[in-house]
């Protein structure tokens, strides 16, 4: 169950890394945000090159990595965007249908087949999101129907929810053809290359506001480059919807936290919406092979 352990660590990384990006960085403009996100990881996954072999890329690396680019850079500036005019509770809890949809672009694209037991628990991490997102200050069992009605936020989240679910798996296409620390290595940084390329056209351009953080930057770059690792290891050890349903725990670590720590209310539809998340998980760990 190494890959359950990768996810989770994952989960964790993803989760500080948007509490810290909202906290310190959502002043930005999305592309600002962006840049911040990607960049700020890269100190502490370059160094990791040095101890990496080049391994043998094929055509379908290449063409996964030019499919997988510019998708990601959309997806990247919804979720920015969504971050910075939201509340992480009205938005966040959209991401579970990631694997939602990841049930098809994984089979589609990678023909992975999953068992009754792994797609139940992708559906109980989504729903378990679902009531978490109930106590987000709006009442009412439709209360994220309406958010994403009325929140741009959410909106946003839930088109990059299903973009990602197409990086994810063409993510995979490329480890699978690469090596998994190669892949965790060389992806943020042609990314973060792509994103450079429209840093001229910026307005605002966010690189003083950048190096004034560099301290909170750097914080958040630790979090987000061990999250970037053991989802690359992850994916290379089980079905690309699992390792995505499980690292979607994320939303339980960010939305429990406003509950425990900072008395949130209320926090019932949290708890039972941590309880049906932690169900999926279980499904799918112990189930879903």
């Amino acid at each position: 169950m190494w890959w359950l352990l990768l996810a989770l660590g994952a989960a964790l990384g993803a989760a500080a890394g948007d509490a810290l990006v909202k906290r310190y960085f959502s002043d930005l403009s999305p592309y600002g945000m962006g840049l911040a996100v990607w960049l700020f990881p890269l100190p502490f996954l370059v160094p990791v090159a040095f101890f990496l072999s080049w391994p043998e890329l094929d055509r379908t690396f290449w063409l996964a990595v030019a499919a997988a680019l510019p998708l990601e850079v959309v997806a990247t500036l919804f979720y920015m965007r969504a971050l910075k005019v939201s509340h992480l509770s009205l938005c966040i809890p959209f991401l579970a249908f990631t694997p939602v949809f990841l049930i098809f672009t994984g089979w589609l694209l990678l023909g992975e087949g999953l068992n009754r037991w792994g797609i139940t628990g992708t559906l109980l991490i989504a729903v378990g999101s679902y009531i978490l997102s109930l106590g987000g200050g709006h009442p009412g069992f439709w209360a994220p129907v309406k958010a994403l009605a009325r929140e741009a936020g959410a909106r946003l989240i839930l088109l990059a929810a299903g973009i990602y679910a197409v990086t994810a798996a063409l993510g995979k296409m490329a480890i699978l053809h690469s090596q998994p620390a190669f892949f965790g290595v060389a992806y943020p940084l042609l990314f973060s290359g792509l994103m450079l390329t429209g840093y001229p056209l910026s307005n605002p351009r966010p690189g003083a506001a950048l190096g004034a953080r560099y301290r909170w930057g750097l914080i958040m770059g630790v979090f987000l480059a061990g999250s970037i690792l053991c989802h690359v290891y992850g994916m290379s050890l089980a079905p690309a919807t699992y390792l995505i349903a499980v690292k979607r725990t994320s939303i339980l670590f960010s939305v429990l936290l406003g509950g425990l720590w900072l008395k949130e209310r209320p926090f019932l539809p949290r708890l039972l919406g941590a309880g049906l998340m932690c169900a999926g998980v279980m499904l799918i760990a112990l189930r879903g092979e």
